[in-house]
């Protein structure tokens, strides 16, 4: 299957660990002119190589299954990778793990602890009430170790907002829970579900990288995809040293 001509192209990846099996990659285009989606592939589960580093071929690829396609998916000069994982570590783990540790008193809620949470998700925890897991002390480190390892091999695409504010081929980190009704297994609000492909369940991998590529495609039309909701950028003075997460608007 081949894409056609496509004025942005988000891929979204719902991450599962080094040895995961359960890897999800989709990907989604997008015409400006007829303000249409286009989905172009929702990979089956699947898991990375264990003989070669994993690069942006090795994601696509599963999703995708057609050379053509993949080569004008990596030529879109409109491009982003939304990654369903921590894309930092807190700064204070980064620096007690130095050795330049300060004293810190034992916190009264988990969600202060400075080794266990970011900026951006105590600002997500404050905006929506909503508490992430810890990169530092849930297994999510699993997924985020992969995924910052990959990023050096991901083509010329760049981490927003962290390496730099904002770029036309971006990998980010986004949040699919936020786009959900409920919890994890719940289906996306209503604005958002009616954009998503019919063969993806709830509650299911393939679901949420879709949800991922969503906002990646909002990404990189730069906000111009009238059917879908805006995305969150950080506030003009949020400190980018431990990243953001990106997620569609709430009313």
């Amino acid at each position: 299957m081949t894409t056609g001509h496509m004025d942005a192209i988000g891929i979204g990846w719902d991450v599962r660990g080094w040895q995961g099996n359960a890897q999800a990659v989709a990907v989604v285009g997008w015409q400006a002119g007829e303000q249409r989606l286009h989905w172009l592939g929702v990979s089956p589960l699947f898991r990375l190589s264990s003989r070669v580093a994993p690069d942006l071929d090795a994601l696509l690829r599963p999703a995708l299954q057609d050379e053509i396609g993949l080569m004008q998916v990596l030529a879109c000069p409109q491009l982003a990778l939304g990654i369903d994982a921590p894309l930092a570590f807190p700064r204070a783990l980064a620096e007690l793990l130095a050795g330049r540790g300060a004293p810190c008193a034992v916190p009264q809620r988990e969600i202060d602890n400075p080794y266990a949470y970011r900026d951006c998700e105590r600002w997500l925890h404050q905006q929506y009430g909503k508490k992430p897991l810890s990169a530092t002390f849930d297994r999510l480190g699993n997924n985020a170790t992969l995924a910052l390892s990959m990023l050096p091999r991901l083509a010329d695409l760049q981490l927003v907002p962290t390496r730099v504010p904002q770029a036309e081929r971006a990998v980010l980190e986004v949040y699919p829970a936020l786009a959900k009704v409920a919890g994890k297994t719940s289906m996306a609000r209503r604005e958002i579900a009616g954009q998503l492909p019919p063969d993806v369940t709830p509650g299911t991998d393939r679901y949420d990288a879709a949800l991922c590529a969503l906002m990646a495609l909002q990404y990189a039309a730069r906000d111009a995809v009238t059917s879908l909701p805006s995305l969150v950028s950080a506030p003009a003075d949020f400190p980018l040293d431990e990243g953001w997460v990106y997620h569609f608007a709430r009313d």
